[in-house]
């Protein structure tokens, strides 16, 4: 980890982009921590706050796709677990937008699970994104602002606006969905 870190000042956008499309398919590096870190130099003027979290958003937002878009070409093989799979898709299809978005943010160890299990069960790509990318919005924006207010020094006001933050976006962001499947409910031919 050290010695990620070590690389942010030189290569930051570029390693948080790699760092968090691995994460997102499965592989264990540390992209929540180097992101805290990176907004802690963003909070002391070494690094610049949005070529950071569009490289973090961006990753990961990648590493999403590319997890879900697998695992849509690997569902044949995993017909073989036929009631394993069907279970996974009644569970996508009841509730696999917010599966997705709240597992980018909130139970972020899930989400490259989710990832895989979404593209398996038949979660339709705009669906999946629709829910992803605000979700990994969320989570790059949260980790940033703790960041960048260690990196300052928490002020009262700046932990007042970070305790707001961390609870505006994410409400928004779960209003916004519920609105969508009511929506979809009230809309859609059952």
């Amino acid at each position: 980890m050290a010695d990620l870190a070590a690389l942010l000042p030189v290569w930051g956008p570029w390693l948080l982009a790699g760092c968090a499309f691995l994460s997102c398919m499965m592989v264990p590096v540390p992209t929540s921590v180097l992101l805290v870190s990176a907004g802690a130099l963003a909070g002391t003027g070494h690094l610049q706050p949005i070529p950071i979290a569009a490289g973090a958003i961006i990753g990961a937002s990648l590493g999403d796709l590319s997890a879900f878009l697998l695992a849509r070409r690997l569902q044949p093989l995993l017909s073989r677990h036929a009631r394993l799979l069907e279970r996974a898709q009644r569970l996508v299809a009841r509730r696999g937008m917010l599966a997705v978005f709240l597992s980018r943010w909130l139970v972020t160890p899930l989400g490259p699970a989710t990832n895989y299990v979404a593209g398996a069960a038949g979660l339709t790509l705009p669906r999946f994104m629709a829910a992803s990318i605000p979700g990994e919005v969320i989570w790059a924006a949260l980790h940033l602002a703790a960041g960048h207010l260690a990196g300052r020094g928490f002020r009262h006001e700046e932990a007042a606006a970070l305790k707001a933050l961390a609870v505006a976006l994410p409400l928004a962001a779960a209003i916004w969905l519920l609105h969508r499947h009511w929506q979809r409910r009230h809309h859609d031919p059952i």
